[in-house]
C-alpha cells in the first residue's frame, strides 16, 4: 500500500471511530452503535463484501479444480500456435517481441501467431541464426520477419503445440467486480490440454483506487490463479510456453483503455 493510499485510508478508519464514540456517548448500546458504523461504512466498502463473496464462490466452488495445472513439462516443443483472443491477436511489434522472446531456433524453430487482422503469422528459426547476428536480439528478430508466411487459420502448416488464451466470459453482474482469463496449452498430437491456468482478478477497491499508478483496469495480485507463468530464464526446461505471450502494451493497460476509457 502505498505513500498516498494510507493517509487517505488512515482519515477513513479515524472518521469511523470517530463516529462509534459519538454515537457510545450519545446512549447508544454496543451492538446498535456498530450497527450504525458499519452501515455507514457500506457506501465505501460494498465492493469488498461482494468481491470476496463472489471471489470465494469462483476459486472455491466453480470449475475448474485446480485453477492451476501443469500435467506436462515440455522442453523442446519445436513448433507452437500462439492464439491470442484477448488484444486480439499480436501486433507487428508484439510479434517481434515474441521472436525476440523464444523462437531460439533450437527449442524453438517454428511459431506461429494470429495477427489482429484475422491472418496466421509463421516464422521460422534455425539453431546458430541468433549467433550469427552476434547476438542481436533486434537484428536477429528483424531478419526473421522478413521471412514471414501468411496463412489463414485452416491453411497454416501443423505444429505440436498450441496455446489458446481467452477471456472467460463472466455474468453482467459478476464483471462488476471480477475479471477472469485462461490460457491453455494443447498437444497438438493427442488433442489434449496439458496445461492451464484460470485466473480471477479483483477491481480497485473504492475505498483503495489506483491512484499511485494509475491506468490499470484490475489489481494486480489475483483472487486465485496464477498472474504470472511466463518464460523463466531457463530455457523451455520449465513449460517456457505456457502462458508466454508477449505484447509491447500490458494486458492490464490494454484492457483499461478497451473498457474504461472505451478505446478501440
Amino acid at each position: 500500500m502505498g505513500l498516498i493510499v494510507v493517509p487517505i485510508l488512515l482519515v477513513v478508519i479515524f472518521l469511523y471511530i470517530r463516529l462509534y464514540k459519538t454515537l457510545r456517548k450519545k446512549s447508544f448500546k454496543t451492538i446498535t452503535a456498530l450497527i450504525i458504523t458499519l452501515t455507514a461504512t457500506l457506501p465505501f466498502t460494498y465492493d469488498i463484501l461482494i468481491t470476496n463473496l463472489l471471489s470465494g464462490y469462483y476459486c472455491l466452488i466453480a470449475p475448474p479444480h485446480p485453477k492451476t495445472y501443469i500435467g506436462k513439462k515440455v522442453k523442446y516443443p519445436i513448433s507452437i500456435y500462439w492464439e491470442d483472443n484477448v488484444y486480439p491477436g499480436f501486433n507487428k511489434e508484439d510479434r517481434e517481441l515474441m521472436i525476440m522472446n523464444y523462437l531460439d531456433g533450437k527449442h524453438l524453430r517454428m511459431m506461429a501467431l494470429n495477427g489482429p487482422d484475422g491472418k496466421i503469422y509463421v516464422y521460422r528459426a534455425k539453431e546458430g541464426e541468433y549467433k550469427a547476428t552476434g547476438y542481436k536480439e533486434k537484428a536477429y528478430a528483424k531478419a526473421i520477419m522478413k521471412r514471414v508466411k501468411i496463412y489463414t487459420k485452416q491453411t497454416m502448416p501443423k505444429t505440436n503445440y498450441t496455446v489458446t488464451y481467452n477471456e472467460v466470459k463472466l455474468p453482467k453482474f459478476v464483471r462488476h467486480f471480477l475479471y477472469s482469463d485462461e490460457t491453455k496449452v494443447i498437444d497438438n498430437k493427442t488433442g489434449k490440454v496439458i496445461a492451464y491456468n484460470r485466473r480471477y482478478m479483483r477491481f480497485f477497491y473504492n475505498i483503495l483506487p489506483d491512484i499511485e499508478v494509475g491506468g490499470r483496469y484490475y489489481s494486480p495480485e489475483p483472487m486465485c490463479g496464477e498472474s504470472h507463468l511466463y518464460y523463466d530464464g531457463k530455457g523451455f526446461g520449465y513449460i517456457g510456453f505456457y502462458g508466454s505471450r508477449k505484447h509491447y502494451t500490458g494486458l492490464n493497460k490494454y484492457l483499461y483503455k478497451k473498457y474504461i476509457k472505451g478505446e478501440k
